[in-house]
């Protein structure tokens, strides 16, 4: 049996209250840079590898080991292969679902021994106990072939233009409802006529009239999301893309610090990001 979430934080609480088979992580925020569907997965992985180092400043080697993990686990699954899907109702797990069960799909002629469970909050949870994680994923369920045409339209959709992806928002999405609330957020976040997204005009209203710690300003973000979905490191870039609309008091990276450098450093708007609100 194979376990397919989103993250190694996801698969040690999944372990640790007893789920029994092989854990999969993505490994991959698709919510930030270029995905296409004309891709093998390998290539994709090398396409996705070299972008998200260079976002986020890694060691591209590094990257290209995790999603080279993550293939070799996928490359071990056989038709035969009992295969459990994690969905939570965020971005980030909505995205990797469409592009799993894409993957998975063009793999195998048979989806019968593909399920899915559809939780309610992120893994770990921070709403739910342990035994509640647990019933649900004695809900697991075997997609119709609704659920996979909906997958289809919006994977297609996502990897076209986003003006495709606007009208999916007319589906019927009944079997997936996160999935359309995911879609909505996912084109709040493309830049507008400025160049900012959702996220960061969030952060230009979160610093109007009082100045933060960065640790604060991240937190104040995730207070305005009707579902959190992004993680700190993802929200250093995007200040990072925005400092001409804000003082920050320190000019290194923002990018992999000590915990205390986040609660230290202090964020406010410039006159360029106060005249930009008003």
């Amino acid at each position: 049996m194979f376990h397919i979430t989103n993250g190694d934080s996801a698969n040690l609480f999944l372990k640790r209250i007893g789920i029994q088979g092989q854990f999969v992580a993505w490994q991959d925020v698709l919510h930030h840079g270029p995905i296409s569907s004309q891709l093998t997965l390998p290539a994709m992985s090398d396409y996705r590898a070299a972008f998200l180092a260079d976002y986020f400043c890694l060691p591209l080697k590094d990257v290209q080991t995790k999603f080279a993990q993550r293939n070799a686990l996928l490359d071990s699954i056989e038709e035969s292969s009992e295969v459990i899907l994690w969905l939570t109702p965020e971005l980030f797990d909505s995205l990797i679902g469409l592009q799993f069960i894409a993957w998975y799909r063009a793999q195998f002629e048979s989806t019968r021994n593909l399920f899915i469970v559809l939780l309610p909050d992120h893994i770990p949870p921070r709403e739910l106990e342990a035994a509640q994680v647990a019933q649900y994923y004695k809900t697991r369920f075997s997609p119709s072939d609704a659920f996979f045409e909906l997958n289809s339209e919006v994977w297609h959709a996502l990897t076209t233009n986003i003006a495709a992806l606007e009208t999916c928002l007319t589906l019927d999405f009944k079997h997936w409802p996160n999935l359309k609330t995911s879609i909505q957020r996912f084109l709040q976040e493309q830049p507008d006529d400025i160049g900012l997204n959702r996220t960061q005009w969030q952060i230009l209203d979160c610093l109007n009239g009082q100045t933060l710690s960065l640790a604060q300003l991240f937190g104040a973000n995730q207070d305005l999301e009707e579902v959190p979905f992004m993680g700190d490191l993802s929200f250093w870039c995007q200040i990072e893309e925005m400092r001409e609309y804000l003082c920050i008091s320190t000019q290194d990276s923002l990018l992999h610090q000590e915990i205390e450098f986040y609660h230290g450093v202090k964020v406010s708007l410039s006159e360029k990001g106060q005249a930009l609100l008003n």
